[in-house]
């Protein structure tokens, strides 16, 4: 099997390609009734599966939501004898009193990381209110995990870049969810990428391939070239009409890291990226 080469994240080591979990909360970005099917399909058992062919197939790490369903599934996973790394998506703000509260609950699972919700970012910063992190960022600092920021507006990573925010890493979609919704502007990518480039901190860039609407080897062929070597992809996957397509989606990457001459990034040491 080809090897996808690692990125570190804090003291961690993550594949250059992760399993998003959006299809496992029923989130298809497309329709009610897509996302109903997602809900449908993604049983306890089915997700487990999934996870293991992850695994088997060179991808260690989930990026997913911090909520109940995902947490329960998780552990029952974990308790079984899977041993996929999470990278926690705290939920929306609606889904919380307190953040911090619902730190210490996620913290309990034991995530390598956890980084704030994008939409939620995007919110905070257009009502004036982004300096507010701060002290969840601590906060999620000072229960053990790497520390990560998410976004859909590429200028809102760079101004947090800019304005010095304590993070790890960036989460980063390559879509302007936040301006543009469920449009997917071919266009959006290249500012996205941009900002991506001019940032040395460790970034996953998420909707690669705009919730399905991209041939895959094509969009992680143009993610690859764009991102930097120090960053990953987290991409959401869905085996119900393609049974293995977490197996094919890890061979695609690898072969085209393999064919760009970067499949030696697993060599990178953890202390060289900040």
């Amino acid at each position: 099997m080809m090897k996808i080469p690692t990125i570190p994240i804090a003291s961690h080591r993550v594949p250059r390609l992760i399993i998003g979990g959006n299809p496992y909360s029923g989130i298809s970005h497309r329709s009610a009734d897509a996302s109903k099917a997602m809900e449908d399909y993604y049983t306890t058992i089915q997700i487990m599966m999934d996870l293991r062919q992850a695994e088997r197939n060179g991808i260690n790490t989930v990026l997913a939501r911090a909520d109940k369903h995902i947490m329960r599934v998780l552990n029952e996973y974990w308790n079984a004898g899977g041993t996929i790394q999470w990278i926690a998506q705290t939920p929306k703000d609606t889904e919380y009193a307190d953040l911090n509260e619902y730190l210490q609950i996620v913290a309990r699972y034991k995530p390598i990381a956890i980084y704030h919700h994008g939409g939620t970012t995007d919110k905070l910063y257009a009502e004036g209110r982004l300096d507010s992190l701060r002290e969840n960022l601590k906060y999620i600092r000072d229960l053990g995990c790497a520390v990560g920021l998410g976004t859909h507006d590429p200028h809102v990573l760079k101004y947090c870049y800019s304005e010095g925010y304590d993070v790890d890493f960036y989460v980063c979609a390559l879509y302007n969810h936040t301006l543009h919704r469920e449009l997917y502007l071919p266009n959006d990518r290249y500012t996205a990428f941009a900002a991506i480039q001019a940032i040395p901190t460790p970034i996953i860039a998420i909707k690669v391939l705009a919730a399905g609407r991209n041939e895959p080897r094509e969009a992680f062929r143009l993610a690859l070239e764009n991102i930097k070597p120090t960053d990953a992809m987290a991409v959401g996957m869905y085996t119900q009409f393609q049974p293995d397509q977490i197996r094919q989606n890890a061979l695609t990457v690898a072969k085209l890291l393999s064919e760009s001459g970067l499949s030696g990034l697993e060599e990178i040491p953890l202390q060289s990226v900040g």
